[in-house]
């Protein structure tokens, strides 16, 4: 049996590239598992974070009200005590406001959701353990699916991205007779897919400039019109 793909029959290429694609696609799948817990803990530890900072927050603004709240409830202002209590939660949330421009203006609360996230990503001994099965399943997939490819002779350039799949279904349709015209064919493929998008990205980002363009026309047209009848009056 010819253990080459560059000189395989079509038969025997086409078993090859069969069980390739199978063998690729168990790797992509532990790649996919891999990053799904990744994700899924990340969510975890954001939407915690998330809590601990809005916490922090009430805390700090809280902190500040404090001083306002006590000299106001000590002070003979001849308001009543409901009265005092809306003035100070009045103040309190003046100082939320105040608060969100400087979170925006200083990138308070993403660092403080990215460094929480990182702290607890790397000290909770669950997602590790989680992660480092996650990625031994990942590289014994990888071994598997590179010895097989080297059994063959199969170029590891064309191993990934699901191109075995591509040239199996380049050479089952007749676009190709051998593994080296299949992999011609699939770099046009390829090439073609670039160009188409591209092109796609050109048109797109050409009609947003011609719909920006108009809109500015339409707006001067407008400010025209109304500088002209304010002129009249």
């Amino acid at each position: 049996m010819d253990n080459n793909v560059q000189t395989m029959s079509k038969d025997s290429l086409l078993d090859t590239l069969s069980v390739l694609d199978k063998a690729e696609r168990i790797y992509e799948g532990a790649l996919t598992q891999k990053q799904a817990i990744s994700d899924n803990w990340q969510q975890k530890l954001y939407d915690v974070a998330d809590n601990q900072y809005r916490k922090r927050v009430w805390q700090v603004t809280g902190v500040l009200t404090l001083p306002f709240a006590y000299l106001y409830l000590t002070s003979d202002g001849g308001q009543g005590l409901s009265s005092k209590i809306g003035s100070i939660l009045l103040f309190w949330g003046i100082l939320w406001l105040v608060y969100k421009p400087l979170d925006k203006l200083f990138n308070i609360k993403p660092e403080y959701l990215k460094n929480y996230s990182k702290k607890h990503m790397s000290s909770n001994q669950d997602i590790l353990i989680q992660k480092n099965k996650a990625s031994d399943k990942v590289q014994y997939n990888l071994k598997g699916l590179k010895k097989l490819a080297d059994a063959v002779n199969y170029p590891e350039r064309y191993l990934y991205n699901y191109d075995p799949a591509r040239i199996y279904d380049i050479i089952s349709v007749g676009r190709a007779d051998t593994f080296k015209e299949s992999l011609n064919v699939l770099e046009t493929d390829k090439y073609h897919a670039k160009m188409q998008q591209t092109s796609e990205l050109t048109y797109q980002s050409a009609r947003q400039a011609e719909m920006e363009a108009r809109a500015a026309k339409e707006w001067a047209a407008t400010a025209a019109f109304y500088a002209a009848t304010n002129n009249r009056k």
